[in-house]
């Protein structure tokens, strides 16, 4: 489980103060030039505010709460980094991300600073993400951590059954584990050579999209992987599909999840190509005047939980920069009996969220 979308916002930090090959890199792996990255995130902030506020308006006569969506941006630097005013502003304009001093050198200093960037998180994710940072992560080398915080909360316009009994649900393995089966109706439908899919939408414009893979899992993240320039194919054409909708009636079965995950991107974003940017001789002279800054790591931490009521998800990402040394035809049925994709997104614009997999619904790593 990731959030794409945390993790390109937070490189994008970065990348604005980025320069030469550097950029190069870091634009070629986040898909587009930093200035497109930026405007898209400033334009799809405002459109996830947005979320819920008509439902908000109506008086629907039941205890709902309204959709909401958020993202907030922030920024930790050490007086020991000449940080360039224009990169700040440009922070603020973009993506409205506020400068926080911090002293990474002090080893009290540096656990107030840990414990303040730690606290960002937990407001703008709703205490679901209270530890972004852990002990240790921070050094005396580290001059800047980017951060980006997702949140998103909504309740399905009609809620779901909750399981009459258990079926069994296959691993990947063959191995089965008994599961409760929540059902309910959808009326929009995928379907291509990799997968089969429906979109469970929620009452204030964010949705969930539920994909059983055709074989394996694997085969439809490899298919999307490689279809990733081009949103009319892969991802973009399903969710861009499911948005629409064509009034095909699903019956939907899934169990409820739950599921948190951790992880180090720095070694992954390097397989992709953005090698300079973790290296001696980076460039990101369009972030500090004295240079001399390399990033160290990459960390996200993700969690979904999806009930008969609704859905509730979080994503942070941390960078770290350290001083260097559809068919309406007969009814569908999707049965989520066996490992399945989901993508938490914002049906309008058909931005992904937040993305994973569930090889295991009883298991809380998935």
């Amino acid at each position: 489980m990731c959030s794409p979308l945390s993790a390109q916002i937070a490189l994008t930090m970065a990348a604005l103060g980025a320069a030469g090959t550097t950029r190069e890199q870091m634009e070629d792996v986040l898909g587009a030039g930093v200035e497109e990255l930026a405007e898209a995130a400033n334009a799809l902030s405002a459109a996830l505010a947005e979320v819920g506020e008509d439902q908000a308006a109506e008086d629907s006569g039941d205890d709902a709460e309204p959709d909401t969506a958020s993202l907030a941006d922030g920024v930790w630097v050490s007086e020991r980094l000449t940080v360039r005013e224009d990169y700040l502003e440009s922070l603020a304009r973009h993506l409205g991300a506020g400068a926080h001093a911090a002293d990474f050198v002090d080893e009290m200093s540096r656990e107030q600073a840990r414990r303040n960037i730690n606290a960002f998180v937990e407001k703008a994710t709703d205490s679901l993400i209270e530890e972004l940072i852990g002990e240790g992560v921070l050094a005396e080398s580290t001059v800047i951590v980017l951060v980006n915080a997702l949140h998103l909360a909504g309740s399905w316009g009609t809620p779901l059954l909750e399981p009459q009994g258990e079926d069994p649900f296959t691993r990947a393995d063959g191995s089965t584990v008994p599961v409760g089966l929540l059902r309910g109706t959808t009326t929009s439908w995928y379907e291509d050579e990799l997968c089969r899919a429906t979109l469970l939408g929620a009452r204030g414009g964010l949705g969930l999209a539920l994909v059983q893979p055709v074989a394996e899992v694997g085969a439809v993240l490899d298919g999307w992987a490689q279809a990733a320039a081009d949103p009319t194919t892969g991802l973009g054409a399903l969710l861009t599909a499911l948005a629409q909708g064509d009034g095909a009636e699903v019956q939907l079965a899934l169990p409820a999840f739950s599921t948190r995950t951790s992880l180090e991107l720095g070694a992954v974003l390097e397989q992709l190509g953005m090698t300079g940017a973790f290296a001696e001789g980076a460039d990101f002279s369009g972030m500090a005047d004295d240079g001399g800054m390399v990033l160290s790591e990459v960390l996200q931490q993700a969690v979904i939980t999806v009930d008969e009521h609704g859905m509730e998800a979080a994503a942070a990402t941390a960078v770290l920069g350290s001083a260097a040394s559809g068919y309406a035809g007969e009814p569908h049925e999707l049965v989520l009996d066996r490992p399945f994709l989901y993508v938490a997104c914002h049906v309008e614009s058909a931005a992904p969220l937040v993305i994973g997999w569930i090889g295991d619904p009883t298991a809380e790593d998935g």
